[in-house]
């Protein structure tokens, strides 16, 4: 780098950060290692895979996921490596097993950059890799494909099913189907086989929300002997029979009931153990029911477990964020593969400020649940394109090992912490409960009338 571009990363940090991650996720090595792997029948000629998802990440950055403006700009400085169409062809025929190795092996790179546990578990579950899953339906598929064109009403792009690591908050690996309308369940088989890759002999306890406590699923989540499972039960109609029973009472002196019993009939019955969180009828809120398979009573305690699955949003708040900071809401593809694809490198690129937002949540010496990733991402943002426009869009790539970069991090995001724009409003504010909605007599009204008391409504 000659001085002026020494002194841009330096006035710069969290870009340099950013592209410095970039670079050591997006390893050349890998990327080609993966796409030779999972390419199927596509081909690569003038635009190489590595090169095709930088693309993707600019767009993404600083184009609100448009890559037509993207191209906009490359073509009126003569640096489009191809033409626009090509980029989109190459988009909508990508493998989706493409998609999920780019996400599992590349977020593998990134874990090692981690400074630390970003949430802090109980104690009694040290011995698990603890993972949360969930399905995700892409939504706003644009109807650019001739087919999709007569059709009035919103199109579902693709679905998949998520597993987050919940003391990395790192999302680590997905299962998926083309068609946005199938159900979660039936992608569970596809997905744990990459979790076993992942943590090899390390034993997995899985949280899940409450369509997950079919007999077969749990069976499929418990299949290798130490692994385990905290699923929310639905009001179903499979049997349980108790065995034993005792009641206590959590932090806030509300009744949890922790029984022990035989869930479902015949053979595919289980012994599993059920805890019940007993909520106040008064405030219209329903009771909270785990299944496990963790019975020590002792070793797992049941408030415990019910912290644990509290944990369980943490995934529900990634998908917020990947859909409405990292460029999601606009889907860059129209076909199910492109939108897979586009939604494995939204994810990534979630990863990797994840781990922006725990350094910086460590220089502050705060929790990383603290920082604020919508404000982060957008100083993030602001810094890339300054540095596209004084740099004429070419980034210095500098290759460093993953503890060279730790300590290369650490040293750009020194007093980055600002205790103003990046500390989060905190999430357990009380929120009223919305009245009925009044429908305006004739449609409309004015405001001067609604404040005065003279609107008048109609029931309907």
């Amino acid at each position: 780098m000659d001085a002026f571009e020494t002194e841009l990363m330096r006035r710069s940090p969290l870009a340099a950060c950013v592209l410095g991650m970039f670079d050591h996720a997006l390893d050349d090595q890998l990327l080609a290692s993966i796409w030779d792997t999972h390419r199927g029948r596509c081909y690569q000629d003038v635009l190489r895979f590595e090169d095709f998802l930088r693309l993707m990440r600019d767009a993404l950055i600083h184009h609100n996921g448009s890559a037509h403006k993207l191209f906009v700009q490359l073509e009126s400085r003569q640096a489009h490596p191809v033409d626009e169409s090509n980029f989109y062809r190459k988009l909508s025929h990508m493998p989706v097993e493409l998609s999920r190795a780019l996400l599992s092996q590349c977020t593998q790179r990134l874990s090692e950059l981690l400074p630390g546990v970003v949430v802090k578990l109980p104690a009694c579950l040290d011995a698990f890799e603890v993972i949360a899953g969930d399905g995700k339906a892409i939504k706003k598929a644009a109807k650019r494909l001739a087919p999709t064109r007569g059709f009035v009403g919103k199109l579902l792009g693709a679905k998949a099913l998520v597993a987050i690591n919940l003391r990395s908050g790192l999302a680590i690996a997905m299962s998926d189907s083309l068609d946005g309308l199938s159900n979660d369940v039936p992608l569970v088989p596809l997905l744990m086989p990459q979790l076993y890759d992942l943590v090899g002999e390390r034993p997995i306890l899985s949280v899940w929300d409450r369509q997950f406590d079919h007999l077969t699923t749990l069976a499929l989540l418990a299949a290798r002997p130490q692994d385990a499972f905290v699923v929310r039960m639905s009001r179903s109609q499979t049997p349980f029979v108790v065995e034993s029973s005792v009641e206590t009472r959590d932090a806030q002196g509300r009744q949890v009931v922790d029984e022990i019993g035989t869930f479902g009939s015949g053979k595919k019955a289980i012994r599993v153990r059920r805890i019940r969180l007993v909520r106040e009828e008064n405030q219209g809120e329903e009771d909270v029911m785990l299944l496990t398979n963790l019975l020590d009573r002792e070793q797992y305690a049941a408030s415990d477990l019910l912290e644990l699955y509290r944990h369980r949003w943490d995934i529900e708040q990634v998908f917020q964020q990947v859909t409405e900071t990292f460029g999601l809401s606009r889907l860059i593809g129209s076909g199910p593969q492109a939108v897979l694809l586009q939604f494995g490198f939204c994810l990534l690129l979630y990863n990797l400020m994840q781990i922006v937002k725990a350094y910086v949540a460590e220089d502050g010496k705060v929790l990383a649940s603290m920082v604020s990733m919508y404000y982060l991402f957008d100083d993030v943002r602001t810094e890339l394109t300054s540095w596209a426009y004084h740099g004429n869009g070419q980034w210095p790539r500098m290759q460093r090992g993953a503890t060279e970069l730790i300590q290369h991090l650490r040293l750009l995001l020194k007093g980055s912490w600002d205790p103003i724009r990046y500390r989060k409003q905190p999430d357990k504010k009380p929120r009223p409960r919305a009245g009925p909605k009044q429908w305006l007599e004739g449609g409309h009204s004015s405001v001067q009338r609604v404040l005065e008391g003279r609107a008048k409504a109609v029931l309907r």
